[in-house]
């Protein structure tokens, strides 16, 4: 994620991936920690927070209608991942522009889920073999 700050020219404080880490690592089977989940969860976030940040203005109100609206649309879009939340608080907070969305969240979200399923069939190859 550093790396990807530095090439986003991002603050690696608004690269929103330390909570989706620790869930893609701690609890791999989880719904919550699945590709689709990661992906479509932070671009829905990010979506309502670009929608809260352009009829509100940058602020807390549309933070916090754009994290109300996001966990609203990873429901309907059967991809909960909680930790996305943090991206429609950042955006509407902070007024992030539209390219935030492609770096880093897109590519950090779908970097996290290859690395996430790398780990867990390295783990699970691990756990697999017979001890001698």
């Amino acid at each position: 994620m550093e790396l990807l700050s530095d090439v986003a020219h991002e603050p690696l404080s608004q690269v929103p991936f330390v909570t989706s880490i620790v869930l893609t690592l701690s609890l791999p089977e989880s719904e919550a920690a699945q590709p689709y989940a990661i992906i479509v969860g932070h671009l829905a976030s990010c979506a309502t927070g670009f929608v809260a940040l352009w009829y509100l203005g940058s602020g807390e109100t549309a933070s916090a209608l754009g994290v109300g609206l996001a966990t609203l649309l990873m429901l309907a879009l059967r991809a909960m991942h909680p930790p996305a939340g943090i991206d429609a608080f950042l955006i509407a907070g902070w007024g992030l522009p539209t390219s935030w969305l492609l770096s880093p969240v897109l590519v950090g979200a779908a970097l996290l889920a290859l690395f996430a399923r790398l780990w867990s069939m390295g783990e699970r190859r691990l756990i697999s073999q017979p001890t001698r």
